[in-house]
């Protein structure tokens, strides 16, 4: 097992530009997550990812809903647009509802840094900054991060345990297993899995202990 230090953080996602060849070429990428908790599904996590010549937009909105009784005992409800030109984050807008606690953040970029107004609050953060919001295997290697829900600063440690072979929805796959841990609080913890550049699971520990899983169909 090999275990990297990151400091102030990780996800920087450096987007390669598409259609380098062919200017006016555009890639589409549609992805949904099917979110289990034991053996009950809770709600799906959906990926849209466009790139066109130097841009890359990504939009992704998560819905989960935890049921006890018939009775809904947790809501979460997330949704966020992010904009990368030429691999740096230019624009960043999420929207959050915790179970009843709401977040807003907004960022945009200046020539040496990025602004954000996180619940009101504004800060600045490195021009290399990205959020945490794992879309891609790149942000596995990247510094400096930021909560997509909170706006909160992390500080992540990157362990990597190597190959493992997945029953993805029963169909197998050869994937590579990382976890990341935010280091200040360990509040922000996940166990991601990718088939070559491709995320196909996540895993989170939940505040009752209970795993959470969030698989590609």
């Amino acid at each position: 097992m090999r275990t990297i230090a990151v400091s102030l953080t990780l996800l920087a996602l450096p987007v390669v530009p598409a259609g380098a060849e062919n200017p006016a070429a555009a890639t589409k990428i549609h992805r949904v997550f099917d979110i289990v908790r034991g053996n009950d599904k809770i709600g799906t996590d959906t990926i849209d990812i466009e790139r066109q010549n130097d841009t890359t937009t990504i939009k992704i909105k998560k819905d989960v809903s935890v049921k006890v009784m018939f009775i809904e005992a947790y809501r979460y409800e997330h949704s966020c647009n992010e904009t990368w030109k030429n691999g740096q984050l230019v624009a960043f807008k999420s929207r959050t509802n915790d179970n009843g606690t709401k977040h807003s953040i907004d960022v945009t970029a200046a020539p040496d840094k990025l602004s954000m107004d996180a619940d009101g609050k504004h800060s600045d953060l490195p021009k290399t900054a990205a959020p945490a919001s794992l879309w891609g295997k790149d942000a596995i290697h990247q510094f400096d991060a930021f909560d997509p829900d909170t706006g909160k600063r992390l500080s992540m440690k990157v362990t990597e345990f190597g190959e493992e072979v997945l029953a993805i929805h029963g169909v197998p796959r050869r994937t590579h297993h990382y976890k990341i841990a935010d280091t200040l609080t360990g509040d922000f913890v996940r166990e991601m899995w990718f088939d070559g550049d491709v995320l196909v699971r996540t895993k989170i520990i939940g505040s009752d202990n209970s795993v959470i899983l969030s698989d590609l169909r």
